[in-house]
């Protein structure tokens, strides 16, 4: 399990009901106290908070008019309380260092209603759900898929994009039974205008090429642009795994933020019974032409590699056979073991080029960015992101990363975790990842083991509320705002507390 802590001391900060890895900065000393100081402002606009009380052990102080805050309090760990008219009370723990100064800033996320008695409020001021019999929750499972505009030198990664989604009843709970989920892309119903993929993804002849032989349009799992989602494993919601997207519209514009309409029939009857649209993100954007050049790129990573490596990439290709990077490299995002003694490919790829990109304060800007998507698809856009917190904070940089895979980490398999940070009241499900967790401790037990986490939050990197607009259009369709789901009202018809965490 990844768990890095970047400075001297860990600060957590509650971000919309859950907790999120910050690090607090201090500076050393021997005095029997310290300070802690730091600016609140709200989540949201970013405007700095006045008269907000932060409090510890009997001690408080109240912001100014710059939203500042200073307390004196002895070394050691600390759990500080805050509190504001209008805003969600939050708790984070920071350690203190006598003698020095930490700083500790802090977002508020907005209050929302917590006890609503929805069945006694005039039509008028309800959220949009309540005039819906069928909601859909959908989502994409990673955030962010990478593809290649290019296969003729190597594949690192196919078109593969995977969409989940969950139908209720209102007032009835999750349905499975009796109805047909389908997805469509409008806007992106023909991948071949701009991929070469399918003309190298089969073998034949006598020529090696990626070895998927499937028809153009239809991923490596054999799932096509559009259709039928599947029952998922848990049997509680509907799957589309594979999906061949571009980041590239019909009309050739470059939107790593596709959409896809995910529509919900009557099996029987075919009536439609609820609708939605879903960002499924894909991006070519990998960047390695920043240090392998403009004008041959690949064939210059393929020369790189037979120099460093004693490989024969490039012959190979001239004689008309290509390779996967997971033929050698073990890649479990493709499933494939590569060979015995040759370092997987996250710590191949993190490990001989940590000390040769350009790194910067901002991971965006390039650092991270130099290879994942990337300046203009700003793949980080999440709520995460709206409160400062950067790649690194929960995957490490470059020299962690290389160091946690060679003490064993298991790329894809093992992540950075909820509940390393944000307790275990918002942990996810014992052994399972986030993307894959479901509610465990619901105020209703009915709810335990149903709802999917990404569900109700949306994917890593890309929480609600997400910078891109079309990230938030499930929430605004059901409770007309960008929050997570937070509005039991949602998929009940009664009377609920607001809160799906006991």
């Amino acid at each position: 399990m990844e768990k890095r802590i970047a400075k001297a001391a860990v600060r957590m900060v509650l971000v919309l009901g859950f907790v999120v890895l910050a690090a607090c900065s201090d500076g050393g000393g021997t005095a029997a106290t310290g300070t802690v100081t730091g600016t609140v402002k709200d989540s949201v606009t970013g405007a700095p908070l006045a008269g907000v009380t932060v409090s510890n052990g009997g001690a408080s102080a109240v912001t100014d008019a710059a939203g500042v805050f200073t307390l004196a309090r002895p070394g050691g760990s600390h759990t500080f309380t805050v509190t504001a008219t209008g805003y969600e009370s939050a708790s984070r723990v920071c350690t203190v260092t006598a003698g020095a100064t930490t700083t500790l800033d802090w977002p508020l996320v907005p209050a929302h209603a917590q006890y609503v008695d929805y069945t006694a409020v005039a039509p008028s001021a309800q959220i949009p759900a309540a005039s819906m019999n069928y909601v859909i929750l959908a989502w994409n499972d990673l955030g962010m898929h990478c593809a290649q505009d290019d296969y003729s030198y190597f594949l690192i990664l196919p078109p593969f994009n995977t969409l989940h989604a969950q139908v209720f009843q209102r007032g009835a709970g999750v349905v499975t039974d009796g109805i047909t989920v389908n997805y469509a892309f409008p806007g992106k119903s023909n991948s071949a205008l701009h991929t070469n993929f399918w003309n190298y993804s089969s073998k034949y002849q006598y020529r090696t090429r990626y070895g998927w032989n499937v028809a153009t349009n239809v991923g490596i799992t054999g799932t096509p642009l559009a259709g039928a989602m599947a029952l998922d494993a848990k049997g509680v919601g509907f799957v589309a795994t594979g999906i061949p997207l571009t980041p590239y519209d019909d009309d050739g514009t470059w939107d790593p933020y596709g959409v896809a309409t995910i529509t919900v029939t009557d099996t029987a009857t075919g009536a439609v019974l609820a609708t939605t649209s879903v960002v499924a993100p894909v991006s070519t954007e990998l960047n390695c032409s920043n240090c392998h050049g403009t004008a041959d790129t690949f064939l210059n990573i393929l020369q790189a590699h037979d120099k460093n490596s004693g490989t024969t990439l490039v012959a190979d290709r001239a004689n008309g056979i290509l390779h996967l990077c997971a033929e050698c490299h073990a890649d479990n995002a493709l499933g494939l073991a590569g060979k015995a003694g040759v370092k997987n490919l996250s710590l191949a790829m993190h490990g001989f080029h940590r000390g040769k990109v350009n790194v910067s304060a901002d991971p965006r800007n390039p650092d991270c960015y130099n290879c994942h998507p990337g300046p203009r698809t700003n793949c980080l856009r999440g709520q995460m992101f709206h409160v400062g917190q950067e790649c690194k904070d929960c995957h490490g940089d470059m020299n962690g990363m290389t160091k946690d895979l060679l003490a064993g980490r298991n790329p894809w398999l093992q992540e950075p975790r909820c509940g390393d940070c944000h307790s275990a009241k918002y942990q996810e499900n014992p052994g399972v990842l986030y993307r894959n967790s479901v509610l465990s401790n619901a105020p209703d037990p009915k709810m335990n083991g149903v709802i999917y986490c990404e569900g109700c939050h949306n994917s890593t990197h890309a929480e609600y509320s997400s910078a891109n607009p079309a990230d938030n259009t499930i929430p605004q369709q059901l409770q007309g705002d960008n929050y997570w789901v937070w509005n039991c009202y949602v998929c009940h018809t009664d009377y609920m507390p607001m809160t799906a965490h006991q």
